[in-house]
């Protein structure tokens, strides 16, 4: 391989940090994203996959950590509780104990009853005792002094209580990469939000798409789009019954669709934001992340990357292509340790 296997641990690391810093500094949170570069407004941010990955990677940057945190607790009511549990529940997808801590944290800071739902202890998981929350970029535990946080403590981390500088501002209106959060502040936090925004940014979707995309049931995608086609601002490819008693067969297999000339006041009409399948590319940094970590035979590492690979490949050809990572699933073993070694990281740099 060109690259050295910690070389690309490290690489990978550096690289989804930097983009979690450019969101976050997007949204709100600190003052600015690493070099005062922040999120282009190309892409849509999407606060439960990004929530979800700093709950892995978050951990070697403290500062991104609390920024992140502190912002939680002054506009978590933006963030979507059941969503961020679809997410995490069905794609293994974030640390279920730093999610836990962090939902814990905000609903006792920032009086956000609905976050209860997370902040559950799982007592299996904390027979063992407390250890450093805060890593190194080379996955070294940092040392733990003074004070431990509460509700930190509770899931099992040692970590000073955040010091909360009063950063943290609402997201900004003028970013369009933060055009979810605003349609939410405007129209309420609802599936609803996801559903218009996947289709404003592409020519159509069925259903079960639209499910995959925003990590909802097919089912309540379902009963939303039948809802909202009501408004006459979302069509289908098949004409609305004349009556609200008579239904259509073909539920499962319509087409929707928006006309983006009735959305106008949402972006310009030259110009709209692409929504990217962020839950599929974090899962797999993720995968690949633990992967490094775990096994260091090259053989069984391209086994288990491949795996990963498998488990997001058809998510990831929404906004993305799996193509820009130079993959197809002939490639030999250290073929595709080379390509994620040499394509992922530079392409996380650039979202």
């Amino acid at each position: 391989m060109p690259t050295s296997l910690t070389n690309f641990k490290e690489g990978l690391q550096a690289a989804v940090c930097d983009l979690l810093w450019r969101q976050w500094s997007c949204l709100g949170a600190g003052l600015e994203g690493p070099d005062g570069v922040s999120a282009p407004d190309s892409h849509v941010i999407d606060p439960e996959s990004l929530l979800l990955a700093t709950t892995v990677f978050g951990r070697q940057d403290e500062r991104l950590f609390d920024e992140a945190l502190a912002w939680l607790v002054r506009f978590g009511s933006l963030i979507n509780v059941q969503r961020l549990k679809n997410l995490h529940e069905g794609g293994k997808f974030g640390d279920s104990r730093v999610l836990g801590a962090v939902a814990a944290f905000v609903q006792r800071h920032g009086k956000l009853p609905k976050w209860g739902v997370l902040a559950r202890v799982d007592e299996i998981g904390l027979r063992q005792e407390p250890e450093s929350f805060f890593i190194s970029s080379k996955g070294i535990k940092t040392a733990h002094q003074g004070e431990s946080e509460p509700d930190f403590l509770a899931h099992g981390w040692l970590r000073r209580p955040p010091r909360h500088k009063a950063l943290a501002m609402p997201p900004s209106s003028e970013r369009l990469a933060n055009i979810l959060l605003n349609l939410r502040a405007l129209i309420g936090v609802s599936s609803r939000c996801e559903i218009i925004l996947c289709l404003l940014t592409r020519p159509s979707a069925r259903a079960a798409e639209l499910a995959r995309l925003t990590g909802y049931s097919p089912q309540s995608v379902q009963t939303v789009l039948a809802e909202i086609i009501l408004s006459g601002k979302v069509y289908s490819d098949e004409p609305r019954p004349a009556t609200g008693h008579k239904r259509s067969g073909r539920g499962v297999s319509r087409r929707y669709y928006v006309k983006t000339t009735d959305w106008r006041f949402l972006w310009p009409a030259a110009y709209a934001p692409r929504w990217l399948p962020w839950a599929a590319l974090f899962a797999l940094s993720q995968g690949v992340l633990e992967a490094l970590e775990t096994i260091q035979d090259e053989t069984m590492l391209s086994i288990r990357i491949r795996r990963v690979m498998e488990e997001h490949v058809t998510d990831l050809t929404e906004g993305i292509g799996y193509n820009l990572f130079g993959y197809n699933p002939d490639m030999t073993g250290p073929l595709l340790l080379r390509s994620l070694a040499l394509d992922l990281p530079p392409l996380l740099r650039t979202l």
